[in-house]
């Protein structure tokens, strides 16, 4: 190991190739190298064991955050969560003197979804900023609906049918509970819609409501885990897999951020997203091709070089990209060597073009798998259906 170790401090890449203006993950207390180093030869070498099936445990996923912005006149959608905040002007004209009031409503609502349930609460609070004349006060009605097979429930029943008698400053709270139930295997989108009407609580008269819709489509379906759990998301916001480059993920992560970075179809970036791919033979059937016994070219563990060395593909396997002959991908070794990390060729008869479709790395077991683990609470709480598109944050 003392003479490897010289070996490859020799032929270390260089971090002044990191291309200038390259986005995150070059950026940050860590850094990454572009260039590709050769190995030195002869080496100590076992054929692998499966190490991992990056997408066949639950792991442990991040709950859906909503926050609502204090701009007003603003909608805000995350995967798992949406808001507004309007104003809302209300004239009224009085046929009978010609008298033109007027008064400001503001009206806010947030909910988050669940990855996990075909139910999902929106809570708002509704104002009357300001009025005056016949609009002194008013009668402000509220009513939420979505379309079949979804049903919206108003928990404040008053507000929704008779109405709610309001003077400036006063406040009325909006509850209303969604529930859609897709069908087994099917997948319903839900696009929330709302009606505000205030009318001179003095006054007889009509009131044409003010009218507005969700910005993007809200999806709920049962096709997850064997069509079995049924989950809503935000489906026009693309779910993002975070993954820091830390001791936690290490080579894993940082290899995916290399051949994101330098690979010509820059798997996973913004550009290029991965597909997520559900069934799960055909993931066994994508690991085996790029990292098993379906590769032409073996995969070659060495624990001298990396201890507890494993094959780690990317794209995952889990994913319509993955499942390439591994002879086909760039072989290459992330070292972490000064704080930097380095790249280097593992197999001298096949030199690295960066224009390979995909990567297998040698990495250590724990931090595989543990990236494998983080790629399948992501699916679970992002809920990630098959086909879906999403990309992969990789930063230091």
């Amino acid at each position: 190991m003392p003479q490897l170790s010289t070996a490859i401090e020799e032929t270390a890449p260089v971090c002044s190739d990191v291309p200038a203006g390259a986005a995150s993950p070059t950026a940050g207390p860590g850094v990454l190298c572009t260039r590709i180093a050769p190995l030195p030869s002869p080496r100590s070498s076992i054929l692998a064991d499966p190490a991992h099936d990056d997408d066949d445990d639950q792991g442990s996923g991040e709950n859906g955050v909503s926050s609502c912005s204090v701009v007003a006149n603003s909608w805000t959608e995350q995967r798992l969560s949406y808001c507004y905040n309007l104003n809302l002007t209300s004239t009224f004209i009085n046929t009978k003197t010609g008298a033109v009031s007027t008064a400001i409503f503001m009206v806010v609502g947030q909910a988050t979804l669940k990855p996990r349930s075909g139910s999902w609460k929106e809570d708002g609070l509704i104002t009357m900023v300001s009025g005056g004349g016949d609009l002194a006060s008013a009668i402000v009605k509220f009513v939420a609906d979505c379309s079949s097979p979804c049903s919206a429930r108003q928990e404040n029943p008053l507000l929704a049918s008779t109405g709610v008698l309001m003077a400036p400053g006063a406040s009325a709270a909006s509850s209303i509970t969604y529930t859609d139930s897709p069908a087994s295997g099917d997948e319903d989108f839900q696009v929330p819609n709302y009606s505000f009407f205030s009318p001179p609580s003095r006054v007889s008269s009509t009131n044409n409501p003010v009218v507005w819709s969700s910005l993007s489509r809200i999806r709920c379906d049962k096709t997850m885990e064997r069509n079995t759990v049924t989950g809503c998301v935000v489906s026009d916001v693309r779910p993002v897999l975070d993954l820091p480059i830390d001791d936690k993920y290490g080579a894993a992560a940082a290899s995916y951020a290399w051949a994101q970075l330098y690979l010509s179809n820059h798997p996973g970036a913004a550009d290029s997203p991965l597909t997520r791919l559900d069934d799960k033979a055909t993931r066994i059937a994508n690991r085996t091709n790029t990292c098993e016994e379906g590769s032409t070219v073996p995969f070659v563990r060495d624990d001298d070089l990396v201890p507890t060395d494993s094959c780690d593909e990317y794209p995952f396997a889990g994913t319509y990209e993955g499942g390439t002959n591994g002879a086909l991908c760039a072989e290459i070794v992330p070292l972490l060597e000064n704080g930097s990390w380095n790249f280097y060729e593992f197999d001298h008869s096949r030199p690295v073009t960066k224009n390979e479709p995909c990567i297998r790395a040698h990495v250590p077991l724990q931090q595989n798998t543990d990236a494998g683990s983080k790629y399948s609470g992501f699916i679970s709480s992002q809920h990630v259906i098959d086909g879906e598109k999403f990309t992969v944050n990789l930063h230091f």
